[in-house]
């Protein structure tokens, strides 16, 4: 798997594919000089192949989001496509979904816990928030191969890197399978 990933959302690391699911999911390329393209987002067809070989195979999933809209700006004239209706200097919003590119079964149990744990931040006073927060699966199947972190508001992606990926890392990795999802 790790042949087929390109640099940016995506680590390796104990054989558990870590996914930052946030703006590092958008692609840019330099077109000409200094002048910047927006290129894909991430997965292309290809990673997103890689993915799914990863999973079908019995291989964990990591998947850190920090709850906010995974958004950013560019130029009219930084699309793929230029935009025919508007100037070269409007400025466009772009959007990415989380966890769109994930099964449905999974992606639905990634969804359900983003919206359970923002609505229970926004009442729990930031001093008593952990820094990462990890879901629990409720079952054992093979969606459980997919854990889901999120980040508290304070912590960033630099500092959990830092100090904390080998853990979770070994945390995730450590779980064992159940019989029905490695058969």
């Amino acid at each position: 798997m790790t042949d087929s990933l390109r640099a940016g959302p995506v680590t390796m690391r104990n054989g558990v594919a870590i996914v930052f699911d946030d703006e590092s999911r958008v692609r840019w390329s330099r077109s000409s000089g200094d002048a910047w393209t927006l290129a894909e987002h991430w997965p292309n067809p290809e990673e997103l192949a890689s993915i799914n070989r990863h999973l079908e195979s019995g291989g964990r999933m990591l998947v850190i989001t920090h709850g906010h809209p995974i958004t950013t700006y560019a130029l009219a004239s930084e699309l793929p496509t230029p935009d025919r209706t508007s100037s070269g200097s409007e400025v466009v919003e772009i959007t990415l979904s989380h966890f769109d590119w994930l099964p449905e079964d999974v992606r639905a149990r990634g969804e359900n816990f983003l919206r359970d744990q923002l609505q229970r931040w926004s009442i729990v006073p930031p001093l008593l928030r952990p820094p990462v927060i990890l879901d629990q699966p409720e079952d054992s199947s093979a969606t459980s191969q997919v854990t889901f972190a999120l980040l508290a508001p304070e912590t960033t992606r630099s500092k959990l890197e830092w100090g904390s990926i080998e853990y979770l890392t070994r945390l995730v990795g450590a779980r064992p399978l159940s019989p029905q999802a490695t058969a």
